[in-house]
């Protein structure tokens, strides 16, 4: 099914799953996709024409900002409230060339390297501009403070442009691994030692308990898409936790299954894709992740 992004109106593929909308290829999301809730559309048009027209290019840029670094955005009324007092979203101009230098430098490995933005056309909401015309004025201040050399649509960082930028990027934001567990006093030990071992592997982390899978709510789903991957642990587990991996796993995350070495030979096994890790202790699991490294 053909529809228009409610962002950038781009006509593009739209499936429909359950209570949300699939959106695919536009320039929000161009090699990815986004979730829309059924809900997030009447709260959208009870905006007035003005804040339309200052949010929805907002969105789209957020978008797009997320789904390049790896997020699964599900955007329902709760989450764009969020994205409106959002301090992290850029207003200025210096805050637009700041976030376009970090862009550049997360797709780089050193000053002069060559990024092709064609076509500018749908480029321009990597640096929240609200049109092409605003993109051009950032790229063309940068260029004039010798911060990058332009030509056409290829961009580089000069060796300036590339010490601000990296100290702009800092060290960038983390990737979010979701644990999810089917045994409370499971998640209570995870919490005190994997946590924190996934944590000195450079990601943020977030557990989820059986009592918060329970609810199966937008919240739930929301907390699911922003994960860049998941370890879904089977040990005492029940239907909640194959509903919210089972959901991982088609948003296409990657997704780890695990369960209790003494547990392994009890649990029925509903297909045979599903091949959980054995483990014996949680310091193990810790080794198991810091060796990926």
């Amino acid at each position: 099914m053909k529809k228009h992004c409610l962002f950038c109106n781009e006509l593009i593929d739209m499936k429909q799953d359950e209570e949300f909308d699939r959106f695919s290829g536009c320039m929000c999301a161009p090699n990815t996709y986004y979730h829309l809730s059924r809900d997030a559309y009447s709260y959208i048009q009870m905006f007035t024409y003005a804040k339309k027209r200052q949010l929805l290019p907002l969105v789209s840029a957020y978008i797009r900002e997320r789904s390049e670094n790896g997020e699964r955005l599900l955007l329902t009324p709760g989450k764009l409230e969020e994205m409106m007092v959002d301090p992290d979203i850029p207003m200025t101009t210096e805050e637009k060339e700041k976030r376009l230098l970090q862009y550049m430098y997360a797709r780089t490995n050193s000053a002069m390297e060559p990024v092709n933005l064609h076509p500018l056309s749908k480029s321009y909401n990597l640096t929240y501009s609200s049109n092409l015309q605003e993109f051009v004025y950032i790229m063309e201040k940068l260029r004039e403070m010798e911060l990058l050399v332009r030509e056409g649509a290829v961009l580089k960082l000069t060796n300036q442009g590339w010490s601000e930028a990296a100290a702009y990027s800092g060290g960038g934001k983390r990737k979010l691994f979701s644990v999810i567990v089917g045994d409370e006093e499971i998640g209570l030990e995870w919490s005190a030692q994997l946590l924190p071992g996934l944590e000195q592997c450079g990601y943020a982390t977030r557990l989820l308990l059986p009592s918060s899978l329970r609810k199966q709510d937008s919240d739930l789903l929301e907390a699911l898409a922003e994960s860049h991957y998941i370890l879904a642990d089977l040990t005492g587990a029940g239907p909640e936790v194959y509903f919210a991996a089972g959901y991982a796993a088609r948003a296409d995350i990657p997704l780890t299954w695990t369960i209790r070495a003494d547990q392994s030979d009890r649990l029925l096994l509903q297909s045979e894709w599903l091949r959980p890790i054995p483990w014996e202790d949680t310091e193990e699991l810790v080794q198991r992740f810091q060796l990926r490294q």
